[in-house]
């Protein structure tokens, strides 16, 4: 009774739209605007992958290991992005699936290209609070500088 719909000729991706979603793989920058998965599955196991990232972002230093560990990791999501891109350049899909397919490779890329900066010491936070909070005060200061500067002075 929960059979899937036969799909119709029209549902599939034609060798133009196949070619077309792996040259969007490859273009400079694809992962701009990506999110990291939440978490993705790495030996039967998942791995909190966005948090991963966050923290670190928050951190200062990392040991060899943990470089090491950042290293191995990168090799996993690599192998799944490639995985991924040859079942969009290969497998007989739909619209959606090739889109899905496209979607999940990219945010891979997104989430390698940020753990090799994790593992190369340069994904820091680009201010501090201190700094942000200065920012801030800056602003209301301006604010309140416009907001007299707009009042007619009567004498």
């Amino acid at each position: 009774m929960n059979q899937e719909e036969p799909k119709a000729l029209d549902d599939f991706i034609s060798q133009e739209e196949r070619e077309h979603l792996l040259n969007g793989l490859h273009r400079f920058l694809v992962w701009v605007g990506e999110k990291v998965p939440d978490e993705v599955e790495v030996n039967g196991k998942n791995i909190k992958l966005n948090e991963l990232i966050w923290r670190c972002i928050h951190k200062k230093e990392f040991s060899e290991q943990e470089k090491k560990r950042f290293l191995e990791l990168v090799q996993i999501l690599e192998s799944k992005e490639k995985h991924d891109e040859e079942a969009l350049r290969k497998a007989h899909l739909t619209r959606e699936e090739a889109k899905r397919l496209y979607a999940e490779s990219a945010s891979l890329i997104r989430a390698i290209m940020d753990l090799r900066e994790c593992e190369a010491g340069n994904v820091k936070l680009k201010e501090s609070s201190d700094e942000i909070r200065r920012k801030v005060d800056d602003a209301r200061r301006w604010i309140g500088f416009l907001k007299n500067v707009g009042k007619k002075n009567t004498i």
